[in-house]
């Protein structure tokens, strides 16, 4: 019996069986503990153990390493970290629904609609998360530094880079069809 025969036999039904007994529940866990490692556990571990009351003293320690500051009085040092904290913050937030969405598109086999659905839609949602956490590339003043009543601003703007980044992650949707069609006989015959 030929592929075109078996796919001619097939009915709705059948399709629909093959793919619930196709969700990968491990591939599911395993995809949600990477999101929440990068989504959740990253910020909250910069917000509460390095951008915390005790941060000045960090980056008076980042500052002291570098070479043309070496004559410093790190005393009269005052660092506002704040605006980072904030963009930690809204990585933290704003990941909650990226894990949910992680979650989803692991479980869902290779070759399935399901899993072409939700990679389209996670990938969606990682391009609007990129461009909010990162304030669609303007970060002004992520860190302030003062020094003997003069104050310096550490921030970036990342438009163009980032807008290369967005482009670069809507052409991945070429690839997340190309394993749907790469996959979709092998998944029909429920390899």
């Amino acid at each position: 019996m030929s592929k075109d025969e078996k796919k001619s036999k097939r009915t709705d039904e059948e399709e629909e069986e093959v793919r619930i007994k196709k969700v990968r529940i491990f591939a599911g866990i395993v995809g949600t503990i990477v999101a929440v490692l990068f989504y959740l556990a990253f910020p909250y571990f910069m917000n509460n153990y390095f951008l915390n009351a005790d941060s000045e003293y960090y980056w008076k320690i980042v500052l002291a390493k570098l070479p043309y500051l070496t004559n410093m009085d790190f005393s009269k040092i005052d660092v506002d970290s704040t605006n980072l904290s904030l963009l930690f913050d809204r990585w933290f937030y704003a990941g909650i629904p990226m894990v949910i969405l992680g979650m989803l598109t692991w479980a869902m086999p290779k070759g399935s609609r399901q899993r072409l659905m939700m990679s389209t839609i996670y990938l969606a949602g990682s391009i609007i998360w990129l461009l909010y956490v990162l304030n669609f590339g303007n970060l002004p003043q992520l860190i302030q530094v003062t020094y003997d009543g003069n104050t310096f601003e550490i921030g970036m703007i990342l438009t163009f880079i980032l807008y290369l980044i967005v482009l670069f992650r809507a052409l991945k949707f070429l690839i997340i069809y190309g394993t749907y069609k790469d996959r979709r006989e092998k998944y029909l015959d429920g390899e």
